[in-house]
């Protein structure tokens, strides 16, 4: 990769169309994508300007929307007439959208560009929710009927597999598009010629609808190792298929957001190397401006608590490993919760099995732990402290890790997604309760 890449940064620089064309021919799209954040403005234009329109057309289907509705404003107009012309169905009624947004006139003009049968079938993906297995389909997709033989298919597909999306798979429709049956290649491939379509489909299918949320999609295909899935509409006829390239596109988008949530940066489509210092300020704070007036509770259960820290200092000692504890048992805890929430590993009707498991899960951990810590107390000198330490701490890990794990079944059960108990929430509870439970005892135990 390095010997075709160094040589089109140099012909970049240079100006050197002639040796930048040969070198593109030669180039695969995706080292492009590679090295595409590191060129300037002026570079990348080039690029799509000069790439074959096959290369062009797919290094341009997975840049962001906002760079493609910029690009297709001011690309020259052939390269744009080619990539309206180079990109799959799914993949330009996405761009066009992204145009509509920020320049509906340029978009209608771009609808004009294409032939009537394209614009129809864009204008129907473009109704759809881009989180729907409608948003993601493709109406390339090759369907056949019961009654054809396999001889008769086999020609169709000389036919029609130039502008299908896939044609490993072969759906069987009936006369009104209802989907009946699927058909591999394979199974199409070994048949006798003269075998009909219906004696060898099979009539099992695993489909979606097109309102199926986007994230039910990508479980599906990957419960049931697909690479590609067919989609119909509410009376059951086939209107298109997604494939494997658009659902590893949602697995990331999926996983990306749910991680953003556990560190509660709640915020849509965040792409940190095109977000401003003021985007990334306003994805913070408010969760963090949330959490600091949480935390202020613990200053006041401090200030309730000042007797019992003046009497005994040496107790102030132990409330940073506490506290710390508690959060980091909470934060493990809501973690695979929420993990076996998002694989179906678990189901709401389970929580009477997880509350009992992270039970005794917290009672071994917190016996564990507060074994440990008490060696710390012994060897510090203070062995009037070692009930309050180790009762303290044995409460603290058995509460943290039951909220850490019925939290996010709490907030499944309301229609609110787990990741919103994120780890710095976790925490602040924690916090706020390891200062109650750890001075509560002390005062209980010393009398204080």
């Amino acid at each position: 990769m390095e010997k075709i890449l160094s040589p089109i940064l140099k012909a970049l620089e240079e100006g050197d169309t002639l040796s930048l064309k040969r070198l593109l021919e030669e180039a695969h799209p995706q080292d492009l994508l590679l090295i595409w954040d590191d060129l300037n403005r002026e570079h990348r234009y080039v690029l799509l300007t000069l790439l074959p329109k096959e290369k062009a057309a797919e290094v341009f289907s997975n840049l962001p929307p906002e760079d493609q509705a910029e690009y297709l404003k001011t690309l020259p107009p052939w390269r744009v007439q080619e990539l309206l012309e180079e990109l799959s169905l799914d993949d330009l009624a996405d761009a066009l959208q992204a145009v509509e947004e920020e320049d509906p006139a340029l978009a209608r003009k771009l609808k004009e560009a294409l032939d009537p049968e394209t614009r129809a079938e864009v204008e129907e993906l473009t109704q759809y929710e881009e989180d729907e297995a409608g948003g993601l389909m493709t109406p390339e997709y090759v369907a056949v009927r019961a009654s054809m033989a396999v001889e008769d298919v086999l020609r169709f597909l000389r036919r029609a597999a130039p502008d299908a999306e896939t044609i490993y798979y072969l759906y069987v429709v009936d006369e009104e598009g209802r989907l009946m049956g699927v058909l591999s290649l394979r199974d199409l491939i070994v048949a006798d010629p003269r075998t009909k379509v219906a004696e060898i489909m099979n009539p099992k299918v695993v489909y979606v609808r097109t309102d199926t949320d986007q994230e039910e999609v990508a479980r599906l295909m990957a419960d049931y190792d697909f690479t590609v899935l067919p989609v119909v509409d509410e009376e059951g006829r086939l209107v298109g298929i997604v494939t494997v390239d658009d659902v590893l596109d949602v697995l990331e988008e999926e996983a990306t957001e749910d991680i953003h949530k556990l560190a509660a940066v709640d915020v849509p489509d965040l792409v940190y190397s095109q977000a401003s210092p003021l985007q990334l300020w306003l994805a913070r704070v408010r969760w963090l401006i949330i959490l600091i007036l949480t935390g202020m509770v613990t200053s006041s259960i401090l200030q309730g608590f000042e007797s019992v820290l003046e009497a005994v200092t040496a107790l102030a000692f132990y409330v940073p490993v506490l506290l710390g504890t508690g959060g980091n048992t909470g934060n493990q805890s809501a973690t695979l919760i929420i993990r076996a929430l998002a694989t179906r590993d678990l189901e709401l009707k389970d929580w009477r099995k997880v509350l009992l498991k992270e039970s005794l899960v917290g009672v071994l951990l917190g016996l564990t732990l507060a074994l440990f810590l008490l060696l710390k107390v012994r060897l510090d000198g203070h062995p009037a402290l070692l009930p309050v330490v180790g009762l303290a701490l044995f409460l603290l890990v058995l509460f943290a890790n039951l909220v850490g794990s019925m939290l996010p079944m709490v907030l499944r059960r309301f229609g609110v997604d787990p990741a919103l108990v994120s780890n710095p929430l976790i925490a602040t509870l924690s916090d706020v309760m390891g200062l109650l439970i750890y001075l509560s005892v002390a005062r209980l135990i010393l009398g204080i």
